[in-house]
């Protein structure tokens, strides 16, 4: 661990150039020093308001006439401490609110390294939000979409999802979190999960998925290694028609025309990714469904 990140005077001690020179080599050969030096900057373009100086100093003499009449001398060093005192309540407030955000686009995929060497593949149509500083004592990430799992051991990890939390501290697992669904597969290790808004928790070993559904968390059990969207391909087991066409929609540029066709009929099969034709004749043929493609290809009526 860095010892920017363990030290609490570390960054008042930089901002008043009262570093070792040990300390500052050492600190100008982080990522995290770039940005701190940015926010540096832009804290001392901070002005105040124009204040007329000599009637100002007239005034602290005045009042700082002893009855003894003699005028107690400004102290430089005080006036700069207090300087340096807003420049790091100034960066304090960047670090602690500057956020790290990756997003995919549809039919997109991207592969993330976090700063602790832990993993992650980030799935079509998803983002994640993390903070940008003190990562190592902060192991704590939004997710909105779908996103594979490899953690390093270490202090907590955490997944903020719009359904609950998923905690580890080491271990292979997807989170899939979209308004529709939301699913959890622990492939390695030990995953713990709190739904949001209620007192349930439930802890997950290789091999176990939950899913939710109206509030209502279903248990299954898994035999694969990975997420199988990994090698572009979904897979589903009775599922409404509707999240098969939720899911062609991350996955490919398109939107559906419904017209008068049940969504809530269940479907079992798969899809690839990397052929929208092939795509459709596998989900909505064998359910014998009739689509037809707009002239840009990029809305597909079914009857």
């Amino acid at each position: 661990m860095k010892k920017y990140e363990t030290d609490t005077s570390f960054l008042a001690r930089w901002a008043a150039n009262e570093l070792s020179k040990e300390e500052l080599t050492e600190f100008m050969q982080t990522d995290a020093y770039k940005d701190f030096q940015r926010i540096n900057e832009v804290a001392q373009q901070f002005k105040g308001p124009k204040i007329d100086t000599k009637a100002a100093l007239a005034s602290t003499k005045s009042k700082m006439v002893r009855e003894t009449g003699k005028v107690r001398t400004l102290n430089t060093k005080f006036w700069y401490s207090i300087a340096a005192s807003i420049a790091i309540l100034i960066i304090g407030y960047f670090a602690a609110t500057s956020t790290k955000n990756y997003t995919t686009g549809i039919g997109e995929q991207l592969a993330i390294m976090l700063p602790d060497g832990s993993e992650v593949q980030l799935n079509a149509n998803s983002s994640i939000t993390h903070k940008r500083f003190f990562w190592n004592s902060n192991r704590q990430l939004n997710l909105q979409g779908e996103a594979y799992f490899e953690v390093q051991k270490g202090s907590d990890f955490k997944v903020e999802t719009s359904y609950g939390n998923v905690t580890v501290l080491g271990t292979k697992f997807n989170v899939k979190s979209r308004a529709y669904i939301f699913e959890l597969n622990c492939f390695e290790g030990k995953v713990q999960f709190d739904q949001k808004g209620t007192n349930n928790q439930k802890i997950l070993t290789a091999n176990d998925k939950i899913s939710i559904e109206k509030e209502i968390i279903s248990e299954h059990k898994t035999n694969t290694t990975k997420p199988q969207w990994i090698d572009s391909i979904s897979i589903f087991k009775n599922r409404p028609l509707q999240d098969v066409l939720n899911e062609l929609s991350s996955l490919y540029a398109i939107s559906f025309e419904i017209g008068s066709i049940d969504t809530s009929q269940t479907f079992s099969g798969s899809f690839i990714h990397n052929d929208l034709e092939k795509a459709l004749k596998t989900t909505l043929t064998p359910m014998g469904i009739v689509y037809t493609f707009s002239n840009d290809k990029t809305i597909i009526s079914l009857q």
